[in-house]
């Protein structure tokens, strides 16, 4: 959003010049004086920012757990349940710049993320059993966070099995076109097709992982501090 760039040109600006204003960041925690120095420019800059407030906290709290797991696949509902003991309790956070709620949920994703790292490989380990008949809820806004590991992996064999199907698929059509059109072509056998499937989903899976892992605490704070920002309404 452009209203965002011009906020966080003004921020780096301010940081660079230390001519915006006479205010003093001295806080030798970097995180700290990034929180104080961005309520600083929406207050005294051209913003006019919402009310910091338990309402505020709330939107805060609400869109900064679903960024980080739209898909309710890494945390448990008991992750929630601590979480939520901070819902109306961030815009204080704010305001005396306390990093306890961001440090908590930030902790906790990165255990959640390493548990799923040992489940999603053992899941596509096996193969998917397309003749079963079984559903899946995609409706994530409405879906609960499950209780424990065991229904975490389970949420996991359903959405690994329903996008492989895809591949499953694509494989088989191509399969069938091979052996169409290419003489001496030796066929597929559904299992190996299937095998390939899972093997495209855990290629992946463990692509998108090795880009996390490349993700620094700091790249997981400025998504916090972009949350906070998008619940102002600059003027």
């Amino acid at each position: 959003k452009k209203n965002l760039k011009v906020l966080f040109l003004a921020v780096f600006v301010a940081v660079a010049s230390c001519s915006f204003t006479t205010k003093e960041f001295n806080d030798t925690d970097k995180d700290k004086v990034l929180i104080d120095l961005i309520t600083y420019v929406l207050q005294k800059g051209h913003y006019s920012p919402a009310d910091i407030n338990d309402e505020f906290s709330a939107e805060v709290y609400k869109d900064f757990i679903t960024g980080l797991d739209p898909l309710k696949r890494y945390f448990l509902a008991s992750d929630i349940e601590e979480f939520s003991k901070y819902k109306t309790e961030i815009d204080d956070q704010i305001k005396s710049k306390d990093l306890t709620f961001f440090n908590l949920v930030y902790n906790r994703l990165q255990k959640r993320m390493e548990d799923v790292k040992k489940i999603y490989p053992e899941v596509l380990n096996t193969p998917f059993d397309y003749t079963e008949d079984e559903s899946i809820n995609v409706d994530y806004d409405d879906m609960d966070y499950v209780s424990t590991n065991k229904e975490l992996k389970e949420r996991w064999r359903k959405q690994l099995k329903f996008s492989t199907i895809s591949s499953y698929y694509d494989n088989v059509e191509q399969n069938k076109n091979k052996l169409k059109d290419e003489e001496g072509y030796t066929s597929k056998s559904e299992k190996e097709l299937e095998e390939k499937a899972r093997k495209t989903s855990k290629t992946s899976l463990d692509e998108y992982f090795d880009f996390t892992t490349d993700l620094e605490r700091k790249d997981y704070f400025a998504i916090f501090l972009t949350t906070i920002v998008e619940e102002f309404d600059p003027h």
